[in-house]
C-alpha cells in the first residue's frame, strides 16, 4: 500500500533542495533507502503531528497513522485537531525510535485535504494496521508530502 519509490524519489528532491542547517543535521548520506523508509514505516502506528493553533502556535501531539501510496492519513475527532487543520489547512508529522546513537526518523511536511467520507481503501487499510475502521471518526485527514526527509544513525559513515 506505501508507494515507497513514490517516497524514494520525494526524498531525493528533498535533500536536493535542503538548505545548510538541514543538510549539516539530517545529511543524505544519513537518510534510509526506500526499503529501510517501507520497514520503518510500516513497523510504525504512531507518529507525533504538529499543526498551528488559531492563536498561531505550534501544537504537536501523537497520532495514529498510515500511509496509503504516497500520502499519510489520520483519523481524527472533532476538537482542536480538526480546527487547528480547518483553519491552517498543512502539518508536519514526524514517526522517530530510539535515542543517542541509535536513533531513526522520517519528518514529514505538507498540505493537508480533510474529507469526511473516507475512501474504502483507507478504512481497509485502516482497519488492517489498527485493528478498526475508526468509526469515532468526525473526519480524516491526509497530508501529501512536499517535504519528505529521513535520518539512521545506523547509516552514519
Amino acid at each position: 500500500m506505501i508507494d515507497v519509490d513514490a517516497l524514494a524519489r520525494l526524498q531525493e528532491a528533498s535533500f536536493a533542495r535542503a538548505e545548510g542547517g538541514l543538510r549539516s543535521s539530517w545529511p543524505r548520506e544519513s537518510g534510509m533507502d526506500a526499503e529501510q523508509l517501507r520497514s520503518f514505516l510500516e513497523r510504525h502506528r504512531y507518529a507525533v503531528l504538529a499543526t498551528t493553533s488559531a492563536q498561531r502556535r505550534p501544537v504537536a501531539r501523537p497520532v495514529a497513522f498510515t500511509v496509503l501510496g504516497a500520502s499519510f492519513w489520520c483519523a481524527t475527532v472533532a476538537g482542536a485537531r480538526l480546527r487547528n487543520l480547518e483553519q491552517t489547512p498543512w502539518a508536519s508529522i514526524v514517526v522517530a525510535e530510539g535515542d543517542a546513537d541509535e536513533h531513526c526518523a522520517v519528518a514529514v511536511d505538507g498540505p493537508v485535504t480533510i474529507t469526511r467520507r473516507p475512501p474504502e481503501q483507507l478504512l481497509a487499510a485502516w482497519q488492517g494496521r489498527h485493528g478498526s475502521r475508526a468509526e469515532w471518526a468526525a473526519a480524516w485527514f491526509e497530508i501529501k508530502p512536499s517535504r519528505l526527509i529521513s535520518y539512521s544513525a545506523m547509516n552514519e559513515p
